[in-house]
């Protein structure tokens, strides 16, 4: 992981916001300068994604969180993958994560007998065949499923998408490696080992990781859990005033 940008004051609160599968940073910039009145925000970009291109994801859950053993105790909040990669230090690394705000994020992407809300393995089969043949079409693809349900997909995914490719496109082998560990990490289990407060939040019309996959979570977690209502898998782009009162109200507790 690289810190790409920070926002706020230098003796405010850390919190470090990582991104999800195929996109960068940016995408949760106006999150971040919101919070960052009151927190110093550090932007991450995963491996192999946005501006990090000299180093390369791993599949491997245990290389991952080894990415974060440079950086200092904070808060960190994680979206889709990246807050499947939030949790995974949250449980590997706990001095390094205070607290954890995991939004529209799962431990099990994937269905499981034992975790019945993910998608079928198939799903992501399809895109790591694609994206052999286009990333840019490939991730125009992903970005159009993060969306749906949200009530006006058209203008989220105009806007998504011209933020997504002001980036470079992401290396491919690290695409790869992120369809591995969606298709194949199962957090689900450790879940009650989780030592720091939780924040688990997602929209009402997620399609991509369900509102049953996140409230589990946090039962599974003692977390706290809140829905965001004509929400999608992106509440940071039309819910960010919402969004943004319930981040800061459970971290002020």
């Amino acid at each position: 992981m690289k810190i790409i940008e920070t926002l706020g004051c230098a003796q405010s609160p850390v919190l470090y916001m990582l991104h999800g599968w195929g996109v960068h940073s940016a995408l949760l910039k106006p999150l971040a300068e919101q919070l960052s009145a009151d927190y110093q925000v550090h932007l991450l970009d995963l491996p192999g994604h946005g501006f990090n291109q000299n180093q390369q994801l791993s599949a491997d859950l245990t290389a991952c969180a080894q990415l974060a053993d440079d950086f200092e105790p904070g808060i960190w909040l994680g979206w889709s993958l990246g807050g499947m990669l939030a949790m995974n230090l949250a449980l590997n690394k706990p001095h390094l994560v205070q607290k954890l705000v995991l939004l529209c994020a799962t431990p099990c992407f994937t269905q499981k007998e034992h975790w019945p809300h993910g998608v079928e393995s198939s799903v992501l089969d399809q895109f790591g065949e694609r994206i052999q043949e286009d990333i840019k079409q490939t991730i125009r693809r992903f970005l159009q499923l993060e969306v749906l349900g949200s009530g006006d997909e058209k203008d989220q995914l105009k806007k998504i998408t011209q933020q997504v490719f002001q980036a470079p496109l992401p290396d491919i082998v690290s695409l790869q490696a992120g369809l591995q560990l969606l298709r194949h990490a199962d957090l689900s289990l450790s879940l009650k080992n989780l030592q720091m407060p939780s924040l688990w939040l997602t929209g009402r019309r997620d399609r991509m990781v369900r509102p049953a996959a996140v409230q589990m979570a946090s039962e599974y977690s003692q977390g706290k859990y809140q829905m965001i209502r004509g929400a999608g898998h992106a509440p940071f782009i039309h819910h960010s005033d919402e969004l943004t009162e319930i981040i800061r109200e459970f971290l002020c507790h």
